[in-house]
C-alpha cells in the first residue's frame, strides 16, 4: 500500500527516479511503466528473495536449510531480499512493449517458451520500425497494435525460414507446390489471420491457415521426434506443448479465450531451422535435429509433413466443440465471452488479446 500511496501522490512522483522508488515499495511482481512529455522509465517490482548459490528455480530442491531462502524468517515469512539495483529496470528507453515479455537478460528463471521467436514480437517488430522511421502517432500505434494481435507468429517469424528450405530444390510433388503457393501468398500478404469482411466469419487465406495449423504439430514431430528418440519427445512434449495456436483447446485459459502464441516450440524449430541453412544461430541448440542436419535431409521432413498436413480436411483439422461445429474454422478460433449476468455476447473474430488497450499521449510536463 506504501508503494501506491506514493504513485498517488502528485507531490512525489515527478519524474522517472521518483517513480521507481516508489514502486519498490510494491512487494509482488510486475512490470510497472512510467511515461511523460519528456522521460520514459521501467521498474519491475517484488520482494525477490535471495537464494543460496546452488539453487536453480527450474527444479525441485532439498527442504533443508541450506536451500531455503537466505535470512528465512518462518515466523514472519520474511527474507533477504534482492536490492533495487538489481531489479530489472531502466530509465530512457525509446520505447517499451508488455506483452508476457520475455525476462530481463541474465535475470532469473526463463520458462520454456522463451527463446529467438516470441509472442512480444509481433508488437516489438512494428513498433521498433514506427519509432526508426520518426513520427510515431497515436493511429499509427494503434494500427501496429492490432496488426500484432492479429498475426499468426509461427507464420511471420519461423514459416520464412521453413518455405527458404522447401525451395532449396524444385518442388515435384502437386499437393506439396500448391500448398507451398498458398502459405507463400499467406505470408506476403501480411500472415494475418483475417475475415474477407466484417462478419462474413471466413478467412482471406483459409486454406493457408488451416495448412499450417495442421502442419505445425506434424512438423515438430517429423523434425525432433527421431533425434530425440520416441520416449523422450512423448515425455518432453506433455509437460512443453509444442503449439498454442488460436483454436488450441490447452492453457490456462483453454479454448476461446484469444491469447495465443504464448508457449510453443517456435524458438525450437526456428533455431534448428537456422542451423541447417548454415544461418548464425546466437545459443543454438545442443545439436541439429532436422534430417539429421542435412539440408536435404530436412527438406524431406518438411515435405513429408507438409504433404500430410495438406491432405487433412478442415473437419480433421477442426474437428469442433460445444461452440463449434466440426470444419468450422473461423469458429474454432473466435473469442467466446462467459456471460455473468444475464446479458450474453456472440462470439467475435480471434484477436491475440492483451490484458486491456488504452492510447494515452502526454503533450505537457507538470
Amino acid at each position: 500500500m506504501i508503494g501506491f500511496q506514493m504513485l498517488n501522490d502528485p507531490g512525489y512522483v515527478n519524474s522517472p527516479e521518483t517513480f521507481q522508488k516508489a514502486v519498490q515499495h510494491i512487494n509482488y511482481t510486475f512490470n510497472w511503466f512510467y511515461a511523460d512529455s519528456e522521460h520514459t522509465a521501467y521498474y519491475n517490482s517484488g520482494d525477490n528473495p535471495v537464494r543460496a548459490a546452488d539453487v536453480d528455480a527450474d527444479f525441485p530442491v532439498w527442504a533443508r536449510p541450506a536451500y531455503e531462502w537466505r535470512g528465512w524468517e518462518p515466523g514472519t515469512n520474511t527474507a533477504d531480499y534482492t536490492p533495487p539495483d538489481e531489479h530489472p529496470n531502466s530509465i530512457g528507453q525509446d520505447y517499451y512493449v508488455s506483452w508476457n515479455n520475455k525476462q530481463a537478460e541474465d535475470y532469473s528463471a526463463a520458462p520454456w517458451g522463451n527463446g529467438s521467436v516470441h509472442r512480444g514480437d509481433l508488437l516489438d517488430d512494428r513498433v521498433r520500425k514506427l519509432v526508426d522511421g520518426g513520427g510515431v502517432t497515436r493511429a499509427s500505434l494503434v494500427k501496429a497494435m492490432a496488426e500484432a494481435g492479429l498475426t499468426d507468429l509461427r507464420a511471420e517469424d519461423v514459416l520464412p525460414k521453413l518455405l527458404k528450405v522447401l525451395d532449396s530444390a524444385p518442388v515435384t510433388d502437386p499437393a506439396v507446390a500448391a500448398a507451398v503457393t498458398k502459405l507463400k501468398d499467406w505470408v506476403a500478404a501480411g500472415a494475418r489471420r483475417t475475415e474477407t469482411s466484417a462478419g462474413s466469419e471466413k478467412y482471406t487465406h483459409a486454406d493457408a491457415i488451416r495448412i499450417l495449423d495442421a502442419w505445425w504439430p506434424r512438423l515438430v514431430k517429423a523434425q525432433f521426434e527421431p533425434g530425440l528418440g520416441s520416449g523422450l519427445y512423448t515425455a518432453i512434449t506433455a509437460n512443453l506443448p509444442v503449439d498454442e495456436s488460436p483454436s488450441a483447446a490447452h492453457g490456462a485459459t483453454g479454448a476461446h479465450a484469444g491469447s495465443a502464441f504464448q508457449y510453443g516450440w517456435w524458438s525450437y524449430v526456428d533455431k534448428d531451422v537456422r542451423a541447417v541453412l548454415g544461418e548464425q544461430v546466437q545459443g543454438g541448440l545442443a545439436r541439429t535435429y532436422c534430417g539429421g542436419g542435412t539440408l536435404a535431409g530436412c527438406r524431406d521432413v518438411l515435405t513429408g509433413s507438409l504433404e500430410e498436413a495438406a491432405g487433412l480436411t478442415a473437419a480433421q483439422v477442426y474437428p469442433g466443440d460445444d461452440t463449434c461445429a466440426a470444419g468450422d474454422q473461423w469458429c474454432a478460433d473466435s473469442v467466446v465471452h462467459r456471460a455473468l449476468g444475464g446479458i450474453g455476447h456472440g462470439n467475435v473474430s480471434w484477436q491475440n488479446r492483451p490484458t486491456y488497450q488504452q492510447v494515452v499521449e502526454f503533450t505537457s510536463h507538470r
